[in-house]
């Protein structure tokens, strides 16, 4: 194989980012609904009832009748199952709204949606048995766990698009960044940084506004049930996942493409 042969079948990753806000600017509304309505405001519910419970357990330990209870547990498993299912039902649709999009079509929310509903309780087995092996790999030794993380990147777009089952899509998805791995390691940083700053502005615009008010400073409570704490949680979880729900499925578009040569014939014969 000659050496463009093998550089060609590289990833680029200055094509993935462009793509994928080239792919939110062209969606911003629909992919923005559907993040604000699967993971943004759903967020907003479940820090609303933790910090009211908290706020309870708080007024029960000043009292000396603290005690962590039954409802302390039942809150979390509420909330991270609340947050399973919508955010296996968000992949689905916002895969499906990406490749509609690199297909030149409009994708609509509708048809979105109907994706991510068919595809959620396999995306659920998926998410489950890839955190379980990336919590794994980090447990054992931290390198193992980033390279698992870096291998099976694309299982949930995997499922989605090439219908493989569960666990298909984890032996279709190592097979994609085979070869990639580091440059996907090097994608994911910079995903973080980016995610990192638009935390930090979304936090200094709500420690800007407290401040303002150093009567809210005294009363932690009160400033974890302020309707700008619950607003800036739901923004900065709609951002983290429009962005990255977009950079996944484009990354799984660019792959193809960079391994396999698929190019718009392909995209074409996906959800057709």
């Amino acid at each position: 194989m000659t050496a463009e042969a093998i550089d060609s079948r590289k990833l680029d990753i200055g094509r993935v980012l462009a793509g994928t806000f080239q792919v939110i600017g062209r969606n911003f509304v629909t992919f923005t609904v559907l993040a604000l309505v699967l993971s943004g405001i759903p967020t907003g519910i479940v820090t609303y009832l933790q910090a009211s419970w908290l706020t309870g357990q708080a007024d029960a330990l000043e009292s000396g009748t603290f005690t962590l209870g039954q409802g302390y547990f039942t809150n979390l498993a509420i909330g991270g199952l609340a947050a399973l299912i919508t955010t296996a039902i968000l992949q689905g649709a916002l895969v499906y709204a990406t490749v509609q999009d690199l297909n030149g079509r409009r994708p609509a929310i509708g048809e979105a949606l109907a994706t991510g509903l068919r595809s959620f309780l396999p995306l659920i087995a998926v998410s489950i048995l890839f955190g379980l092996a990336v919590g794994l790999g980090m447990i054992l030794l931290l390198v193992p766990g980033i390279m698992i993380a870096c291998a099976w990147c694309v299982a949930v777009p995997s499922l989605v698009a090439d219908r493989t089952g569960v666990f298909g899509a984890f032996s279709r998805a190592a097979d994609l960044t085979r070869g990639n791995r580091w440059r996907i390691f090097a994608l994911g940083l910079l995903l973080f940084v980016i995610l990192l700053v638009l935390g930090a502005v979304l936090g200094s615009i709500s420690a800007a506004a407290l401040l303002s008010n150093p009567d809210a400073l005294s009363n932690p409570a009160a400033v974890a049930l302020s309707p700008l704490n619950i607003l800036v949680n739901v923004l900065q979880q709609t951002i983290n996942a429009v962005i990255g729900a977009a950079l996944v499925s484009v990354l799984y578009v660019e792959l193809r493409r960079a391994r396999e040569g698929a190019g718009p014939q392909w995209l074409a014969e996906i959800f057709s």
